[in-house]
């Protein structure tokens, strides 16, 4: 028998059949299973700090000062780019002009409006004949704060959170 030299090719086909040819002697996957199971693998640090700045954040308190902040900061920011923007560029200026202008207008063609409504109906003659002095103003006013302190309560009770006592029991006899 003659010995043929063996390509690299040919070498790894016959290294790899004999390593398939050998038993397995790993685990079975049943049991790698219940290994793996029992494994705790750690959550990557994103992961970790996401949910605890989720959890601090959704508590109420937090929560309506991180609000607030955002508020104030949004606010600020505004404050100060809105008029620069305005006073540096032109078509902004202009736009904005053109707008304020349209506004001025809309506003006096509808005090206008408001005002020949009131006076053709009468409504200025039934008002200037209210006596709104001594007894009457504060009946008015008295009338108001009751108002006001009465949509307060009802808005008070309407947003109240739900009370723990409140829970209805079931027992079974």
């Amino acid at each position: 028998m003659t010995r043929k030299r063996l390509t690299d090719e040919e070498l790894d086909a016959l290294v790899l059949r004999a390593l398939s040819r050998l038993p397995s002697h790993g685990p079975s996957p049943v049991f790698l299973q219940r290994v793996m199971a029992r494994v705790h693998l750690p959550q990557p640090y994103p992961v970790l700090a996401l949910r605890r700045a989720r959890a601090w954040v959704s508590e109420p308190r937090r929560a309506l000062a991180l609000a607030s902040a955002y508020i104030v900061v949004a606010t600020a920011g505004l404050a100060v780019a809105v008029p620069w923007l305005i006073g540096h560029v032109s078509a902004i200026g202009t736009g904005f002009d053109w707008v304020s202008a349209q506004a001025v207008g809309a506003m006096r063609t509808l005090g206008y409006a408001a005002a020949e409504f009131a006076v053709t109906s009468g409504l200025t003659r039934a008002l200037s004949a209210v006596p709104l002095r001594g007894p009457a103003l504060w009946a008015v006013g008295a009338i108001l704060a009751i108002g006001y302190a009465a949509g307060l309560v009802g808005l008070r009770f309407l947003l109240r959170a739900p009370r723990a006592h409140h829970v209805a029991v079931h027992v079974d006899a």
